[in-house]
């Protein structure tokens, strides 16, 4: 009687710690900046988790922007850019988005608004664009980028910061060298 206790305790142990996990297996934890997930046929998508960027005019203002891509054996699929734009001005609309180093430039002009809240006394307007991913790549070849936001006749200028930099040149020696 003693072994088929032991045995029923082994098996809850073992079903029990199969079921502790949330996560699907292809995430990786952690301090990790990319998170990687397997999608089968196409291969591999990245999440490169949230960078920060403030505005030149204010240091309380600022840009924070994930992406979003997929990938396998070539590159030629779109990059999914989520900004959240923390401002003392409410965003309704954007008409373009620039990615810029001094190599480099992308614009978007498809942004499309998601939400609007308050938070900490600023405004966080949520968008969503697109680029592409050919040209999002060759942006990590240098590490010092520039976010300007365009909205009507105003332009609105951010810039990374030394822990921005140091994070775009790990996702390059990480991720886009491996392209």
């Amino acid at each position: 009687m003693s072994n088929f206790k032991i045995f029923s305790a082994f098996c809850v142990l073992i079903c029990f710690t199969g079921c502790v996990s949330i996560k699907p297996g292809g995430v990786k934890s952690g301090k990790k900046l990319v998170e990687t997930f397997y999608v089968g046929e196409e291969g591999s998508q990245f999440f490169i988790k949230p960078l920060a960027f403030y505005n030149i005019q204010s240091k309380e203002e600022k840009i924070i922007i994930d992406f979003t891509f997929r990938y396998k054996n070539e590159v030629k699929d779109s990059v999914i850019a989520n900004f959240s734009l923390q401002s003392s001005t409410i965003f309704k609309s954007i008409d373009s988005l620039s990615l810029s180093n001094i190599s480099n430039k992308i614009i978007s002009l498809d942004i499309r608004l998601m939400f609007n809240e308050t938070r900490k006394g600023l405004f966080d307007s949520r968008f969503t664009t697109k680029f592409s991913l050919l040209e999002f790549k060759e942006m990590f070849k240098n590490n010092d980028w520039t976010i300007k936001v365009y909205q009507e006749n105003d332009c609105n200028t951010y810039v990374s910061q030394k822990k921005t930099k140091k994070t775009i040149k790990i996702i390059q020696d990480n991720v886009f060298i491996l392209m």
